[in-house]
């Protein structure tokens, strides 16, 4: 018993293993990045169905590392305090990246931040504005009101803001329109996201990386031991480049699995425009980086196989069961009952699915029972007078 009490704990704490493993997180725990001192203030700001809002210039700290200043991407909405953000793809916000005509509003948002304040001096945002004197609050203020008007549809009243929020407001909205196509992807990532195979006689993939980093970046996998990541010569790699495709060799011997592919990249650059939002799925205010930093990054990918399965036959395929065969009738055709016997219903003697008669073998097994119960009655009997006695 105490064999069997050992291989059942050995069962379980392989499954929990097992269920640890395929559980693990699909990004490291400290790859996260938070709003950690007050914003700068900017002036506020009215808009055309005269409500005002403030605007302000965040500061985010990426990856408990370098901090970044940051923008506003949504008008309604307020910033969570101590809200973990993470870096996410503009493609995941199909309003923000789907436009006819082009460009896309994130792309447009792309070229705001990369030509106003902080990425560009206060002075010369002044003389490309054609103004005599731009100050912080009023740079503010016109780049996120740009921000919201490419994003959100908002649009200032111009007779109720200054006149320099007004000139840059619509200098950052009228260059805008010229903005290249090339913010969707991340500054670490990996596509697609997921791959899944039915029965693989190949390695499963490619998955590509696609990275900002000038160095090679670290790529683990963990999950099914029998598994290898591979290049497209079948080579095991541990660091790979932008661009490169990854493969996961699987021993044959393991049906089935999930495996995550891990990405970590060092001083990896991060350009002004890049999107940050609530970790998890957090409803907070989205951030738009407004100047380039570099900072630890990872990304993550699934591969998942499993057997092929083996498909039931359709109610159209099965087959219909053969008809029972009627028991032959003597003395006249098949369905014609034979002349002089009746049998009316109820009076069959016999029981069904054994043929025996009631009268016969059945009585004759119910008096041996019987009988074997008065015999034991009897010896119990003498057996125990022989102890009194």
């Amino acid at each position: 018993m105490s064999g069997i009490l050992r291989r059942c704990a050995a069962l379980l704490a392989s499954a929990a293993l097992t269920g640890a493993l395929v559980s693990a997180p699909a990004a490291d725990a400290d790859d996260f990045s938070r709003v950690d001192r007050d914003p700068v203030e900017g002036a506020a700001l009215v808009l055309a169905d005269g409500q005002e809002v403030d605007t302000a210039l965040f500061s985010l700290r990426v990856a408990d590392e370098a901090s970044v200043r940051a923008y506003a991407a949504r008008v309604e909405e307020e910033v969570r305090p101590r809200t973990a953000y993470v870096e996410s793809a503009w493609s995941d916000n199909p309003g923000w990246t789907g436009s006819d005509p082009s460009p896309a509003p994130a792309d447009r948002a792309n070229w705001i931040v990369s030509h106003s304040y902080p990425a560009v001096d206060l002075g010369l945002l002044a003389q490309v504005t054609g103004l005599v004197q731009l100050d912080e609050a009023a740079a503010i203020a016109a780049t996120q009101a740009a921000l919201w008007h490419v994003l959100e549809g908002a649009e200032p009243d111009r007779s109720a803001n200054d006149l320099a929020v007004v000139a840059l407001y619509e200098f950052l909205v009228a260059g805008s329109g010229t903005a290249a196509d090339h913010t969707t992807a991340r500054s670490l990532e990996l596509s697609p996201s997921h791959v899944e195979e039915v029965a693989p006689d190949e390695p499963l993939g490619p998955l590509t990386v696609h990275s900002s980093a000038a160095d090679p970046v670290q790529v683990s996998v963990r999950g099914a031991p029998a598994a290898w990541l591979v290049d497209g010569a079948g080579d095991q790699v541990t660091q790979a480049d932008d661009g490169a495709e990854l493969f996961l060799d699987v021993d044959p011997s393991v049906p089935a699995g999930v495996v995550t592919l891990h990405l970590l990249g060092q001083d990896v650059s991060l350009p002004e425009g890049r999107l940050f939002t609530g970790r998890d799925g957090v409803r907070t205010q989205p951030l738009i980086t407004a100047e380039e930093v570099s900072a630890t990054s990872s990304a993550s990918a699934t591969f998942t196989w499993h057997p092929e399965q083996t498909a039931e036959p359709s109610p159209e395929e099965t087959p219909e069961p053969a008809p029972p065969e009627e028991p032959p009738v003597l003395g006249g055709a098949p369905d014609e009952a034979p002349t002089g016997v009746e049998s009316p219903a109820g009076t069959d003697d016999r029981i069904p699915g054994e043929g025996l008669a009631r009268t016969g073998t059945w009585l004759s097994g119910l008096l041996i029972i019987a009988g074997a119960l008065v015999v034991s009655g009897l010896l119990i009997l003498v057996l125990g007078r022989k102890r009194r006695g």
